[in-house]
């Protein structure tokens, strides 16, 4: 069985007539297309709309034509849904494609009906593959209800099809009377035909394919939401995380997007491991049609924000940041010198408990292992899993200097004045000299080699030297006679 991805345009009307009862309020038709049977014309897919919430309505009703017979024989459907006895019967719905029961409809959990009440022997097959699914939203007033797997066999197996339904609810206790009534949903099959997928890189990324099987469709749009639960229904609670530019789709042709990342959703946990739904809005359509992207990435385990090596004084100092952590027993320190092999020369622990984190976490390592020659000096992260699967940092670069390790303060005893001069290579500093009684008589910023002071009275000064590069602090004591 060939699976097509196929894009349900819905142009929602209403039939002019003046019923007796009232109109059953629907909204905001998403279509989501499972599949299509090429052999047997069977079209599989979910619909979903938003309604107002009432209370007594106890069934829900829906039946669905092709558009050539819609409401056929036309005779006995004049007078439809114009009063509350006005309900369609079996030798009205002889030409439908299917008739859909909502038990329950009033309940945070509505089901599936497998009799028609206002007529038994109207026969509704046993569906066991449908289902309904009810999201209220932020309005108590407000419902998001979806049937899902919807199965119909199509007039034909190519081309555009048109399916027409009806919906109307029941208050009554035996589901017969017209309380409201709605006429003229039409389904437009096989107009455009979007898909997805995310790529498992970390952080996540996605892509978008659509597909014109008719003539060019100028200012296009689609959004990319976060598919929260319940899965495959898009609600208010789906994040959008991407929205695009108009596009054009030439007539029987593809728009394929660039990859895109959508942080900083995609580099966290639990966020990252959630499907993605593309939302197509097409121009005059009052509907969107949604398309789902499986997530089979698994969620994250380490994401390594920041990773810097730098020389201070005679040690080197490691800082690296995490922004999600999963299953983390910490991190394996290795460093490797010219002509030799990496080793480990340190382990630092997850900082996280449990070794799952979604905040920000901060690590330090001080290698004070004895560095006995100038050159360069390599360092990386072996970051080890609590089932101990493991991956490794990028590397690191450090030009390590011999003569880097020594901040020079002379004269010191110093009479009325001193040079300090700092290591090469260590980058911009901030200077503050404070007396003994620790108030600050003098400051620099951005001092690069070397600083002249003078003019100071006798005394014993604490000079405090910020290297801006690491964030290290480190004092001096001058002594002035």
């Amino acid at each position: 069985m060939k699976k097509l991805l196929l894009f349900l345009s819905v142009i929602f009307s209403i039939a002019i007539y003046k019923p007796a009862v009232a109109q059953c309020n629907i909204s905001d038709l998403k279509v989501r297309l499972i599949e299509v049977n090429t052999s047997t014309c069977e079209v599989t897919f979910d619909l979903s709309w938003t309604q107002e919430v009432n209370s007594g309505n106890k069934f829900a009703y829906i039946h669905m034509w092709t558009q050539p017979a819609y409401h056929t024989p036309l005779a006995r459907w004049a007078n439809m849904y114009s009063n509350p006895a006005a309900y369609p019967k079996a030798p009205d719905l002889v030409n439908a494609l299917s008739t859909i029961v909502i038990d329950d409809n009033h309940a945070d959990s509505p089901f599936i009906g497998v009799v028609y009440h206002p007529d038994e022997m109207n026969v509704v097959p046993q569906q066991s593959f449908l289902s309904v699914v009810k999201v209220h939203l932020n309005n108590t007033l407000i419902e998001r209800m979806t049937i899902k797997n919807i199965k119909l066999t199509l007039p034909s197996c190519t081309g555009m099809q048109t399916i027409v339904f009806d919906i109307w609810a029941s208050q009554a206790q035996n589901g017969k009377n017209v309380h409201c009534a709605t006429q003229g949903a039409t389904l437009v099959i096989n107009e455009v035909r979007p898909v997805g997928a995310i790529l498992c890189t970390e952080p996540r990324q996605f892509q978008v394919f659509i597909q014109n099987t008719g003539p060019q469709l100028d200012s296009v749009k689609y959004d990319v939401h976060l598919d929260n639960e319940p899965f495959g229904i898009l609600d208010p609670t789906d994040t959008i995380v991407f929205v695009s530019d108009y596009i054009t789709l030439p007539a029987n042709g593809f728009y394929t997007s660039p990859v895109m990342g959508y942080l900083p959703y995609s580099n966290r946990d639990p966020s990252s491991s959630l499907p993605l739904i593309v939302e197509v809005t097409v121009p005059l359509r009052p509907n969107t049609t949604i398309a789902t992207m499986d997530n089979a990435c698994g969620p994250l385990t380490v994401k390594l924000n920041s990773f810097t090596a730098q020389q201070v004084k005679s040690k080197v100092l490691l800082q690296w940041q995490t922004a999600t952590e999963q299953n983390n027993r910490g991190f394996e320190v290795q460093r490797k010198l010219p002509g030799e092999n990496y080793r480990v020369i340190g382990f630092v622990p997850s900082r996280s408990v449990t070794g799952n984190s979604n905040s920000f976490l901060e690590y330090f390592f001080n290698d004070e292992s004895g560095i006995t020659r100038t050159g360069q000096v390599f360092y990386r992260l072996r970051q080890i899993d609590l089932d101990g699967y493991s991956s490794f940092s990028e590397v690191r670069l450090v030009n390590y200097n011999m003569e880097k390790t020594t901040v020079i303060i002379y004269p010191n005893p110093a009479a009325g004045g001193a040079t300090i001069i700092l290591p090469s290579g260590i980058g911009p500093v901030n200077l503050v000299l404070h007396n003994a009684a620790g108030r600050e008589v003098r400051k620099w910023n951005g001092v690069i080699d070397q600083l002249h002071v003078n003019g100071l009275t006798p005394g014993l000064y604490t000079l405090k030297i910020y290297f801006k590069e690491t964030g290290v602090a480190e004092a001096h004591k001058i002594l002035v006679l």
